[in-house]
């Protein structure tokens, strides 16, 4: 009596940088398996959450079959994506005459793996000036810069410029 074929492929897994490995899994096809059996141990691949965005192979690692069966493996393919973050210019409002207030931003999405940060902060601008009209002016992110394992979306702010109180 031979043992019996089988292939066991693994099922391709994507994940963004900085996030944990999902479950490394598989499909059982040739012969299949019989008899309630079962393959011990687990899939193995090089990437942790440090690993940068690309391809990481997915290996037999330690999954196996008893000797009742000889098994062909075929890899699959982590692929480790890009973290999103957006720079968000916050909202900001000043009275009809008076010089714009500072321009602040925030960092949101998927925020920042470990201690990354941005390595250029994001220009902020206005059209509105001391003689601008009272309304609302767009405020403007831009030019923001991180490692490449981060993908950058702006959101644009509001400076109101508001009536100014006279007796």
């Amino acid at each position: 009596v031979g043992a019996r074929s089988i292939t066991v492929t693994a099922e391709n897994k994507t994940r963004k940088y900085g996030d944990a490995n999902p479950a490394l899994t598989w499909t059982v096809g040739g012969d299949s398996l019989v008899n309630s059996d079962t393959l011990t141990g687990a899939l193995a691949t090089t990437a942790t959450t440090t690993s940068g965005i690309g391809a990481y192979a997915i290996a037999q690692g330690t999954l196996a079959a008893s000797s009742n069966y000889a098994i062909a493996y075929t890899s699959g393919t982590l692929t480790v994506g890009a973290r999103s973050i957006t720079v968000t210019a916050e909202n900001k409002t000043r009275k009809y005459g008076n010089a714009n207030p500072d321009l602040t931003w925030t960092v949101g999405g998927d925020g920042f793996y470990g201690s990354d940060s941005l390595t250029t902060q994001p220009t902020l601008s206005t059209s509105a000036g001391i003689s601008s009209s009272i309304g609302s002016y767009d405020i403007a992110a831009s030019g923001a810069a991180a490692s490449s394992n981060y993908a950058i979306a702006y959101t644009s702010g509001t400076l109101t410029v508001g009536a100014r109180s006279i007796t």
